[in-house]
């Protein structure tokens, strides 16, 4: 059985759902910006009153010691408000994160039925599954919970972390011989950039379970379509602009055929990656005519095609100096790997095991 090409129609509804997907993600994460920004802005003059507070105090032009810096009036209440601020934020997290998921899931379930017409013949249309409206509110709910747990727990500590980092960087101090105006200030960016670490955690989280769920709707959509699919693509972006920041992981994983039952793609955090279903040859589905030719991009040609300073970008010096020549394979840039508390994914594999493993091989 050859499954049928991928058309450019399926790549411009591919293109399409990716585009949506992408404003929902990017609207959730300018919204936890926005509102890491509003809290720290209400944050920065208590603890520049703080940090102010212990240069003045210091009498021998060190920095005051641990016990005496985490007693000091002003630092309390300004770790105090801050942990406040955090744990409101995190809030938001679990509030914001499962709603946009509802959004990508719904985008992923319903958009299955148009990508799989798309390589039918002109004229035919996959039918909808006839139980679909109750299955896909069934199907977004059980995602969205999911969706709610994992956010929950990822963010369970992201205001105690958050405000350890800031001690540390409090505990560390300045040198309190220099301008003590500038010294201060240089301290509260330190401490700022500590508070907003909570926010890169937030970042994470968000986009990648956002994306996750949008993945998991779309194999439950593709599912209903079983019968004409021979599986699904892991489909990377390889042109465009985007295709630089694109990591080798992804670059060797495009392109590959993986069985409908079958999760994923098991991309990596914040990974963009989707899953193309691939319908069965025109043949196997009873039609008597000449399929067209394939569309999707050929990631290895593509690559070799690029400029130098691009493959540079993509791969790094020592990766590509290794495929160049010939030490390594294309399959072997990507390595599954497993991660407490989270799904295995696939990852980018390091310089120092493909050395190991050329050593080893020689």
């Amino acid at each position: 059985m050859t499954p049928v090409p991928i058309t450019r129609d399926t790549l411009r509804l591919v293109r399409e759902m990716r585009a949506s997907v992408d404003r929902v993600t990017d609207g959730l994460v300018r919204g936890l910006t926005a509102a890491w920004v509003t809290a720290w802005d209400d944050l920065a003059e208590v603890f520049l009153a703080a940090v102010t507070d212990l240069i003045n105090a210091s009498t021998d032009g060190g920095w005051p010691a641990r016990g005496r810096v985490l007693r000091a009036r002003r630092t309390l209440a300004a770790l105090e408000q801050s942990g406040i601020a955090l744990e409101r934020l995190a809030a938001q997290v679990r509030r914001y994160v499962p709603a946009a998921a509802r959004q990508t899931a719904t985008i992923g379930l319903d958009g299955q039925t148009a990508i799989v017409s798309s390589q039918l013949p002109y004229g035919t249309t996959a039918p909808a599954a006839a139980r679909h409206r109750r299955h896909q509110a069934d199907a977004v709910d059980a995602i969205v919970r999911r969706t709610a747990e994992q956010v929950t727990a990822g963010t369970r500590r992201m205001e105690g972390d958050a405000t350890e980092a800031m001690k540390r960087e409090l505990v560390r101090g300045v040198v309190t011989g220099d301008n003590p105006r500038d010294a201060a200030a240089a301290m509260v960016k330190r401490v700022e950039g500590q508070f907003n670490g909570g926010l890169a955690r937030a970042a994470v989280i968000a986009r990648t379970e956002v994306l996750d769920a949008h993945r998991q709707a779309a194999e439950i959509g593709q599912q209903d379509h079983a019968d004409v699919l021979a599986g699904w693509i892991w489909h990377a972006e390889v042109t465009g602009p985007s295709r630089l920041r694109t990591c080798p992981s992804c670059w060797a994983q495009h392109g590959t055929l993986h069985p409908i039952t079958e999760p994923g793609p098991l991309d990596h955090h914040q990974g963009r990656c989707s899953r193309t279903p691939k319908t069965k040859s025109w043949a196997d589905l009873g039609f008597d005519l000449d399929e067209p030719a394939d569309a999707l991009p050929d990631a290895r040609a593509i690559f070799d095609a690029l400029p130098r300073e691009d493959q540079l970008q993509i791969m790094g010096p020592a990766r590509l100096q290794l495929l160049d020549d010939g030490a390594i394979g294309w399959a072997d840039l990507s390595s599954r790997r497993s991660t407490n508390g989270w799904r295995d994914a696939f990852h980018v594999t390091p310089v120092a095991e493909l050395t190991t493993r050329t050593r080893e091989e020689a």
